[in-house]
């Protein structure tokens, strides 16, 4: 019997058909293409010197910037009494680790994020999406430790620049971009307040964390969000994939060079006038697979 696997695209693959990448670095470069054409039409060498010194220093701390999902998924039985599992299904809580490495200076002000879940064979009904978690208006912490390796490799899928030749742990990654532990490069004790988190469907979730007050200086900050699935034991293997945006503070470049940026044209004022995001994406194989014994299993 043929695989179905051989004759469909990744989960990644599919997921970035319908939710392209933004190209974020493109995007910096055309913002300082932009910038170096206003130049010409200011007054003082001075005043063109310091538009272009000053978005070529934003480029270089915006493509220093990292976010990065996790390798590690911790997938268990759900058995909270909060969540009515339809009949004939299983509920099963999927958690993702993600993590923040801003560069710029006003940190990020808030991070968007979706995962959708997938399977290869057709089997409809096999899994629906109940819950998500933290809920709309929740108050959320950074993990107190950074764990897990960070998920580089799936930025090659995207064809974005792997900023790092292999995958490292996030803790590792926090002493070398902030300096060893000495004040914590880990921003542990920031607070977000999830301004969004909701179903799209019964495949996808959607989250919007919102930092609660300014960075006061850049620092590594991990957090996790979670599914609750409703799985059928038929089930095939489910697989996810999954997009990470981070964002300054909308229309931030008016505190920095004033209203210039709005001169730029259209596509990059959208772009800056956004929050300039960083972007990342995400894919995990076989997350739930069928049973073997009559017992459903979570991927190691």
């Amino acid at each position: 019997m043929s695989d179905p696997r051989e004759f469909q695209s990744r989960p990644l693959d599919r997921f970035l058909e319908k939710r392209p990448p933004l190209d974020c670095l493109g995007q910096w470069d055309e913002t300082v293409h932009d910038a170096f054409l206003l130049s010409g039409r200011l007054d003082t060498p001075a005043e063109k010197a310091w538009l272009k010194e000053t978005f070529l220093a934003l480029r270089q701390r915006a493509c220093a910037d990292l976010v990065a999902f996790h390798d590690e998924l911790m997938v268990t039985p759900y058995g909270g009494t909060d969540v009515v599992c339809p009949e004939g299904y299983s509920p099963w809580r999927v958690e993702f680790g993600l993590s923040l490495f801003p560069k710029r200076e006003q940190g990020f002000a808030r991070f968007e994020c979706v995962v959708e879940f997938s399977l290869y064979e057709t089997c409809p009904d096999a899994f629906r999406v109940l819950e998500v978690l933290p809920e709309a208006s929740a108050q959320v912490k950074a993990c107190a430790e950074q764990r897990g390796s960070l998920q580089l490799e799936s930025l090659r899928q995207a064809r974005l620049v792997l900023p790092m030749p292999k995958a490292r742990r996030a803790a590792e990654v926090a002493v070398e971009f902030y300096g060893k532990p000495g004040p914590r490069p880990s921003l542990h004790d920031a607070v977000r307040t999830c301004v969004k988190a909701e179903a799209l469907g019964d495949t996808a979730a959607c989250w919007r964390l919102d930092a609660s007050a300014p960075s006061r200086v850049p620092g590594a900050e991990s957090h996790s969000l979670a599914v609750i699935l409703a799985v059928r034991p038929d089930a095939p293997a489910i697989q996810a994939a999954g997009s990470l945006l981070a964002y300054s503070q909308e229309n931030w470049l008016d505190a920095v060079v004033g209203d210039h940026w709005r001169k730029f044209l259209s596509s990059v004022r959208e772009f800056q006038g956004s929050g300039a995001p960083a972007e990342a994406y995400g894919e995990w194989m076989d997350i739930l697979v069928p049973p073997s014994t009559g017992t459903r299993v979570a991927a190691e």
